[in-house]
């Protein structure tokens, strides 16, 4: 599977894998690496940064784009949501899971991640895998299938930490739906953290980036 490798420093106890959002590819993404690196933390840790497939995209006029799945609108998420590419690219994602795992990386030691529609795919991912991972980040995303998500968690019974993070001038992806992510896993007893940050849009900040060092430096410790 294609993806933008960043291998670690030292010995690789560890492993963050991360989603890039519409049009994007994962070394749009790579930065996060570098930053990181630049900075001399996670040396432990490998960075993956998957491509996601071109495919035609309905609500940019069907032009065929990266995209992990067809986005019909934004405005109304939760009643036009193409479930089936969703599906698809989570098993995607897995597959990226399982090939860290077969390596010897253990389950605990992986971190999972997405940008916008990446960060669909990890919120998807992360509450329906039935192998306890050492968190999800979800940054300016949304959660998907609404009406089937609660129920698909709780057959699985996987709890894992949650970062979210969304900008409250988001005008792409709705800063409400950052909101609405929150308000899921609390019903769902699922611990996270839920960062806003006032005034960005639909981007990264260095504040939200130096907030996503601190639960990776949590949750994949140098041991």
């Amino acid at each position: 599977m294609s993806a933008v490798r960043i291998p670690s420093l030292k010995e690789h106890t560890a492993t963050f894998i991360f989603m890039h959002g519409l049009g994007d590819s994962g070394s749009g993404w790579r930065f996060l690496a570098d930053e990181y690196r630049k900075l001399k933390v996670l040396d432990h840790v490998a960075f993956i940064f998957p491509n996601a497939p071109t495919q035609k995209v309905t609500l940019n006029f069907g032009l065929q784009m990266p995209s992990w799945f067809d986005i019909i609108s934004l405005d109304k998420v939760e009643t036009q949501e193409d479930t089936h590419g969703m599906v698809e690219s989570a098993g995607r994602l897995r597959r990226f899971i399982d090939d860290e795992i077969a390596k010897g990386i253990k389950p605990e030691r992986i971190v999972i991640g997405g940008f916008s529609q990446g960060c669909t795919i990890s919120l998807l991912t992360g509450l329906t895998t039935e192998v306890k991972l050492g968190g999800v980040v979800g940054l300016s995303g949304f959660i998907p299938m609404r009406s089937q998500i609660s129920k698909l968690h709780e057959e699985k019974g996987i709890k894992m930490p949650f970062f979210i993070g969304h900008g409250t001038s988001d005008p792409v992806v709705k800063y409400e739906y950052g909101v609405f992510t929150k308000q899921v896993l609390e019903s769902l007893n699922i611990p996270f953290e839920f960062h806003e940050y006032k005034g960005l849009t639909h981007s990264a900040s260095p504040q939200e980036i130096n907030d996503v060092l601190q639960f990776l430096n949590k949750q994949l410790p140098d041991n």
